[in-house]
């Protein structure tokens, strides 16, 4: 009989090293940068309760957060499911922390993550949400996009998150996943009517309904407080930074964008990169457009496809500009038109129709028109223009 048991636990033990072996390949594979198919670069932090549940709370919805009921119905059945059998990051760092020796001090440090909900959820509920760059599964997609060609620093700090998760673990081994992770603290807190249940203790239940109101309460109050004492901050340069496609304003794009770096490496144009200090604190890293190396083509729809956070809705060709990405201007000290030089380049390349050239009596030159109706931010006037210094420009 204890022969059996030691056979059972073997099985076991084995059998979830291969499950999250399989799981651990499959979410690199799908987070690997690469042209086709394009949804897969947004399938990983897609799969996340905690990135689903504070999108739904900002009132963002859609097919692509269908995929966050898996783990969040297996945690209904066993706890944890998805940390100690699926969770790629949870993998990554149990491997590392099983040649380190356990941390008495940790068991003692308070369980963060259930706060980090609450704040989330209750910033969410006013229209910006928090912490989500904190998931795991997002962590952990940011990651790969160091294996793109032409990194900046920016793209090094944004896959920055899974190394720092690593050398915790090596430092404090079982501190993220079981005091941090707001996606753990997530599950637990699904299960919580199941483990009301197994008290017998009638009082020990109260007490343990109690001490979770309050917390809510607390939680979801500072989070919309966080909201309204702390409202978003511009930098430096007075210009906002122009976003992806189909985006609802620079603020609410800010604050629902995970930092999971998905559209920026599925952008075949690669006009796409992590924002910087610009813009604020709330901007870093958040994705913005810049024209110096493509435009945005009429036909591609690949960041919407992507986006597991409802920044980026999903949009197609003719919708796709309903909210336009910027407007062009034209700085007439740098246009060759005004040297007397022959060009009109960006009234060419209009994929729109949006530039004219029109002949300026007072001036005796020719001169560019610009028709905001007609464009969409697209780029590619500011990017076929051939001025050392471009005259002109997208302006969000």
């Amino acid at each position: 009989m204890s022969g059996s048991r030691i056979d059972k636990r073997v099985w076991r033990k084995w059998g979830r090293r291969v499950v999250r072996t399989v799981a651990l390949v499959a979410a690199a594979a799908c987070a690997w940068p690469r042209r086709e198919p394009v949804w897969l670069a947004g399938v990983v932090p897609a799969l996340s309760p905690f990135n689903a549940l504070v999108t739904l709370a900002a009132g963002v919805g859609g097919a692509f957060l269908l995929g966050a009921l898996v783990p969040a119905l297996l945690s209904l059945i066993w706890p944890r499911a998805f940390c100690r059998w699926l969770c790629p990051t949870g993998t990554c760092q149990d491997a590392l922390a099983g040649w380190v020796p356990r941390r008495n001090w940790v068991s003692r440090v308070p369980r963060v993550g259930l706060w980090l909900v609450m704040l989330a959820v209750g910033a969410a509920l006013v229209g910006y949400p928090l912490f989500g760059w904190l998931d795991p599964l997002v962590i952990f997609n940011a990651a790969f996009g160091a294996a793109r060609r032409r990194l900046e620093l920016r793209d090094w700090l944004a896959a920055a998150g899974l190394p720092a998760l690593l050398l915790l673990a090596f430092l404090a081994p079982g501190l993220w996943c079981g005091r941090l992770c707001p996606l753990g603290a997530l599950q637990d807190l699904i299960r919580f009517p199941f483990r009301l249940r197994m008290l017998v203790d009638k009082a020990a239940r109260c007490r343990e309904s109690a001490a979770l109101g309050r917390r809510a309460f607390l939680g979801l109050g500072l989070g919309a407080g966080y909201r309204l004492a702390l409202r978003p901050v511009c930098g430096g340069t007075s210009e906002a930074a122009v976003r992806p496609p189909a985006s609802a304003g620079d603020a609410r794009f800010t604050r629902l964008c995970t930092r999971c770096g998905a559209c920026v490496r599925s952008c075949p144009s690669g006009i796409i990169r992590f924002g910087g200090v610009g813009n604020g604190w709330v901007g870093v890293l958040a994705p913005e457009v810049s024209f110096d190396s493509g435009y945005c083509p009429p036909s591609c729809a690949r960041c919407g496809q992507v986006c597991p956070s409802g920044a980026i809705p999903r949009f197609t060709r003719k919708n796709k500009h309903v909210r336009p990405m910027g407007t062009a201007r034209m700085d007439e000290e740098h246009c060759l038109l005004g040297f007397g030089r022959e060009c009109g380049a960006c009234v060419g390349a209009c994929p729109y129709g949006a530039l004219d050239m029109a002949w300026d009596a007072e001036n005796m030159a020719s001169r560019i028109i610009i028709d905001a109706a007609r464009c969409t931010g697209c780029g590619c006037c500011e990017y076929v223009c051939p001025a050392s210094t471009k005259a002109i420009r997208i302006r969000a």
